[in-house]
């Protein structure tokens, strides 16, 4: 929460701001996905990329606000892809939608579409904010695969489990190497 000042009749009153969703997610962004963490033994953030992509203007994000959570996902992707603006687009949903299974196959589906266009979409939770999320992460793809092969010549991956490796990195090889043509 956001704190703000307030004088009223002499007093000062420190007020608690509740943070929109996007706003929540910016400082998670900052606070957490850019800082050094333990489970690295501190020598790297969760995402090494993400403080730079953010501070080139490279990163969106959107708060859910339609009824039809995939027609909002699929806009919102194909607006990414249309304009080229960012290489990151964060969408933020409410933490129920985890449970929201057909999601999650919607999301596979459009992988494998957008997977040609240099794209590519995880999801997962977040709950080092207010409030927990649902978020769905769009990166374009080049500039993960890149990524990950800077990463190979460093400690990054020496914490992660085989199970953890193989449900980010290997499901996203493969789905390159059967849908990607760039």
């Amino acid at each position: 929460m956001l704190l703000k000042t307030q004088k009223k009749e002499n007093h000062l009153y420190i007020c608690r701001m509740k943070l929109t969703p996007e706003q929540d997610i910016w400082k998670w962004i900052t606070d957490y996905v850019e800082a050094n963490h333990e489970f690295y033994d501190y020598k790297f953030p969760p995402c090494p990329y993400a403080k730079s992509a953010r501070l080139r203007g490279l990163v969106d994000v959107v708060a859910y606000s339609s009824k039809s959570k995939s027609l909002f996902i699929k806009n919102q992707i194909y607006d990414l892809i249309d304009k080229k603006t960012f290489d990151v687009k964060i969408l933020v949903f409410p933490s129920a939608v985890r449970w929201y299974f057909h999601l999650h196959l919607y999301i596979r589906s459009l992988n494998k579409k957008i997977i040609k266009q240099d794209y590519y979409i995880q999801y997962g939770r977040v709950f080092d904010t207010e409030v927990p999320y649902f978020i769905v992460i769009v990166n374009r793809l080049s500039n993960v695969l890149s990524a990950h092969q800077s990463l190979l010549s460093t400690e990054y991956y020496k914490s992660w489990t085989k199970k953890h490796y193989k449900n980010v990195v290997t499901r996203r090889s493969n789905m390159y190497k059967k849908y990607g043509i760039f």
